[in-house]
Parts: C-alpha cells; structure tokens; sequence
C-alpha cells in the first residue's frame, strides 16, 4: 500500500479502500496521506472521490472541508456529524545558506519528540525526505541532556539545498505503521484519520438504511489551528445538532496513571466535559439531551461506552454552541488513543468499530430528540 511521501502531486487518486470492508485498511490509508493544517487538499480530493464512488455529491467548500448530505431533509432536526482532516506539523520559516530549515509549530506539535524524527517537507516540487536534527549524544554536555530543546533551536536536515522549498512549505511526521498486538496499531495523524474512518464507514451505512432526518457528514479542515474550519460548515450547514467524532486521550499507560479513565479497548467515550485550560479557553459542556442519547445508543448497539471529563483537550465543539442566535445542541464522541500529537499515536480496532455501530444507533434517535432545555434531568 503505497505511503504519504510515494503520492507527490495532490492530483494523484488515492485509495481509500473500503471502510466498511476493510477497517484496519481504511485507517492505515487515510494515516498516510498527507494534509497539514491549511494544506489538506490531498485528503480532501481523496475523501470526495470516495463519496462521488459512493455515488454521491460531495460540496467542497473554499477552506477544502468536504460535506455530503444524506436523510430526509424535511423531517426532524439538522444534524452535523463532523471529523477533521488536518493533521498538525511544522513550517518552514527560514533557509540557512547550508540548506537547514528552520521552522515554527504547526498546532500543537510537541518539541520533546521532535528530535531525531522523520519528516517529510511538502513543497511545490514535491515531498522531501528530512529529519529534525539531534545533537550527537557525545557532543552533549551532561547539563543539556534532560532538556527538551526549544523549537527556536530545532532545524530540519533534507540534505542540502531541497529544490522548490520556500518560507512557508509544511512539513508533516513521516509516514509510518505498525500493527501491534491486540488488534492494535500504531502510525502518525490517526488523530483525527480514525475518526475520518469511522464516518466514512457510516455513509455505506446511511445509503443502506437512509436516516429519518436530515444528516450532513462534514470533514473539516483547520482543525489544528485553533479550529477554524467547523465555524464556517456550521454557517453554511445551518444544524440543530452537531455529533463531533475526535481522539480522546487514554490514560492507560504508566505515565498517566490516575489523569483519566480512558483506555484502549473499553469502546468509544462520552466527552462529559472538555476544556483547553489556556490560550483560546475553548471547550465544551454536552447538551443534556445528547448525552442521555449517546448512551441510549450505546445501550441500543451493545457497544461499550467510557465516559472523560478531561483538561487539556479541545475539538471543533468548542465554539460551535455559540455560532447561530438559537444555539447548537453539540457532544463529543471520542476514540481512544495514546500517545497524541506524537508520530506513533496508538489506538485500536475494536474501538474504531465500536464507534461506527455508536453512530449508527445514535444518528436514528436524533431524529426525536427534544432539546429543549429547564428539565431537570441531567
């Protein structure tokens, strides 16, 4: 199966398999593709040649958010159920006269992970094979040897001068797979390439059984970058509900011992409570009703369902609610996965799967929703 750096020109088709056939496949494509934040338009023409397969009718707006509608439009609330394309990185944002880049964050890319890791440049001439230098642990003074290096002094090694490179090209983690033990499985950008899987899942599933009331599967782009795309598909799509299909961090590994319940196999997690903690102070509390839904639905489809209140994290809800004078009714829906923002995210299968049978049971009992509020249930 062909990787992210094999596919230099975005007009190339890639192929996104058969979601409903082949999961694990699915996935791993989409984690191969490259689409940095503002830069997505590989995955874009990709996830639209697969819903024009399906033989739908993808619309493909300005910031490249893909949306295709499904349901009865007539009949019960709106509902946008949303994935994002975008995948964090870097940037480019000078060239040493020895061919060094230097560069700025793009989203939260970690520094602590960065040296030594494999990167691709993504420039007019195609992709660049390069690596985030490291210095040799004999040159290391013993006092720089616990220190996270600021991104101020990180710079990317393509070789020398790369043809095309300029201030401003994206950069992106390597491509990379590997399926573990327990039906697990490791690559960079499955936040949010699982939850893109999952969606694309459910249209063979909307077309199968088509939904009681008007359902918009969105993929948005910006995501990364304080979560630009949503706000412009909200305003064109105009829902009553918004079913936001994201990674959640799971706290099953030895350095999260005690931060969340979250865990790997347990199914996908009811987001009770979400808050970025600084910078733009986004987050989201659930509306009542969608949470008492989602675990109708988890009830209905016998999947597991794990419940976070989590600081820290932020998604495309978070300022959704807000983003029309009646107000959006909005939940998150998490996938668990280890290790974000790194380039060996971890999640697994079953977990994926469980979230597709999740929305298939949910997006139904939408359709009868009241969401009006003053009740006192919770």
């Amino acid at each position: 199966m062909p990787l992210a750096h094999e596919t230099v020109d975005s007009r190339i088709r890639v192929s996104l398999g058969d979601p409903g056939a082949d999961l694990l496949g699915s996935c791993r494509a989409l984690s191969g593709i490259a689409a940095p934040t503002g830069h997505e338009d590989r995955l874009t023409a990709a996830v639209a040649d697969h819903l024009r397969d399906r033989g739908l009718q993808p619309v493909v707006d300005r910031l490249g958010q893909v949306a295709v509608e499904l349901g009865e439009r007539d009949t019960g609330p709106a509902v946008l159920v949303t994935a994002h394309l975008d995948e964090l990185g870097l940037v480019t944002r000078a060239i040493e006269d020895d061919g060094m880049l230097r560069v700025h964050r793009l989203g939260g890319v970690p520094e602590r992970v960065l040296p030594g890791t494999r990167v691709v440049v993504h420039s007019r001439d195609g992709d660049h094979a390069g690596v985030v230098g490291v210095r040799s642990h004999h040159l290391t003074p013993v006092e720089e040897r616990h220190v996270v290096v600021p991104m101020s002094d990180l710079y990317v090694d393509v070789g020398g001068h790369a043809a095309g490179v300029r201030v401003g090209d994206p950069i992106t983690y390597a491509p990379a797979w590997e399926e573990l033990e327990g039906g697990r499985f490791s690559g960079k950008a499955l936040d949010d390439r699982i939850g893109v899987a999952a969606l694309l899942t459910q249209v063979d599933r909307l077309l199968e059984s088509a939904p009681p009331l008007r359902v918009v599967l969105g993929f948005t782009t910006q995501e990364e970058l304080h979560l630009r795309g949503g706000l412009a598909l909200v305003a064109r799509v105009a829902p009553d509900i918004v079913v936001n299909v994201d990674v959640t961090p799971a706290g099953d590994t030895p350095d999260l011992a005690g931060l969340s319940p979250v865990r790997l196999g347990g199914g996908p997690s009811l987001s009770r409570y979400n808050f970025h903690g600084r910078g733009t102070l986004g987050g989201l509390i659930p509306h009542p009703a969608l949470v008492r839904a989602v675990e109708r639905a988890a009830d209905d489809a016998g999947t597991s369902l794990q419940h976070d209140a989590t600081v820290g994290v932020i998604t495309d809800t978070a300022f959704l609610p807000m983003a029309t004078a009646e107000g959006i009714a909005a939940v998150d829906i998490g996938i668990p996965c280890r290790y974000l923002h790194s380039p060996v995210e971890t999640a697994q299968l079953s977990d994926v799967s469980a979230c597709v049978d999740l929305l298939g049971a949910l997006i139904p009992l939408l359709a009868e929703i009241d969401l009006t509020r003053g009740h006192a249930q919770t």
